[in-house]
């Protein structure tokens, strides 16, 4: 077991999880940024979050996992594979992080404590996987089982499917033709496109084999296809 800092006091950031670790040195491991060790000479290279970090990155998507297979019985392998994604991503682990209260035990160096580092996405993602790790360490499965539930991830099902369409529209588009086994895939037509070379407008039209269209204007073709994909999922939210 590795010496705690006296003057870290963690009780708050473990009654957020919803675990008291019974090594509170992982704890204090997990929240150690690489730039806080290098800072400290005395402390060996593996004396920060990057290793429990790995370990948390394959906790937490077991758990992920696990719960999504659980909740969405009817949902095939391949929407399972970007709902756990969505949840595991950077941004989703780094807002979580954030509503717990992270930030504020996160030991960095001192360059990033005075940018704002508390509150780096990055740095809160990397911690939120580490503490997983350190977890899994401290009480096995069950105490990373236990921090999952507490914070009570994925519980919103609405929300993680509106992340899924607002980040791939595209993608969620080809995925309800295929779900509804209609012949053939969303087709994207350049109706027209206008402007200087520095500042062009393409005007796109997204086609469903059942014929319903959406038509949109963007920047360039790709930008222009991704919003006609959106408009259209509005009009198939909208049907019966």
């Amino acid at each position: 077991m590795r010496k705690t800092p006296k003057s870290v006091n963690l009780a708050p950031l473990e009654a957020a999880l919803g675990y008291e670790f019974k090594d509170k040195s992982l704890l204090v491991e997990a929240l150690t940024t690489p730039s806080y060790r290098n800072d400290h000479p005395s402390l060996a290279s593996t004396n920060d979050n990057q290793r429990l970090e790995f370990l948390g990155d394959a906790v937490f998507g077991l758990l992920s996992a696990q719960q999504l297979f659980n909740q969405f019985t009817e949902v095939k392998e391949g929407s399972l594979t970007k709902m756990r994604s969505h949840l595991a991503s950077g941004a989703a682990l780094g807002e979580l992080a954030r509503r717990v209260g992270v930030g504020k035990y996160l030991r960095l160096g001192a360059g990033q404590n005075h940018q704002n580092g508390r509150d780096n996405l990055n740095f809160l993602a990397d911690a939120m996987e580490a503490i997983f790790g350190a977890a899994w360490c401290d009480g096995s499965l069950s105490a990373a089982e236990q921090i999952y539930r507490h914070l009570q991830i994925g519980v919103e099902v609405d929300s993680i499917q509106r992340a899924i369409v607002e980040e791939n529209p595209k993608g969620a588009l080809q995925e309800i033709v295929q779900s509804n086994g209609w012949r053939g895939f969303p087709v994207y037509e350049l109706v027209s496109s206008s402007g200087p070379s520095h500042a062009p407008l393409f005007e796109v039209r997204a086609v469903l084999p059942d014929g319903i269209s959406a038509v949109a204007s963007a920047g360039s073709k790709h930008a222009a296809e991704t919003e006609a994909a959106r408009q259209l999922l509005e009009k198939l939210s909208k049907k019966p």
